[in-house]
């Protein structure tokens, strides 16, 4: 009997967690896939350094940054359920200081260009603190 009830609630689990995550795909494919759909925030992401490009990307996520002698620095941006998007900003194997992330989420319908402007407030913010 405790077989088939648990059984049952993996069952709605597993239901539940495909349902919300096609909805997120098709969102996003219906703005035209994440490039399209965060193309200023990308924009800005891509111009901060000429060695930044789009490292990888798939249907709901799309990581773009800078890999080099001086170390990662790279955004990880993440459609999420609910309308939202989650962006990582991440420093690594920088010689000139030690390795943190910041996590920023934004309602998906905001100003790109705010979300910039939030991220570098929060990423200066770090920078003092460091």
């Amino acid at each position: 009997m405790w077989i088939v009830i648990l059984l049952i609630i993996v069952v709605i689990v597993v239901y539940n967690f495909g349902k919300r995550t096609g909805e997120t795909v098709g969102r996003v494919n219906s703005d035209g896939g994440m490039r399209h759909k965060y193309g200023k925030l990308l924009n800005h992401i891509l111009q901060g350094h000429k060695e930044c490009k789009i490292l990888a990307e798939t249907r709901t996520y799309i990581r773009a940054g800078v890999s080099n002698y001086g170390g990662n620095t790279i955004f990880h941006i993440q459609q999420c359920p609910n309308n939202t998007v989650m962006i990582d900003y991440e420093v690594s194997k920088n010689p000139a200081m030690s390795d943190f992330n910041l996590r920023f989420t934004f309602p998906d319908t905001m100003d790109q260009d705010e979300m910039m402007k939030q991220i570098g407030l929060g990423i200066q913010r770090k920078m003092i603190g460091l």
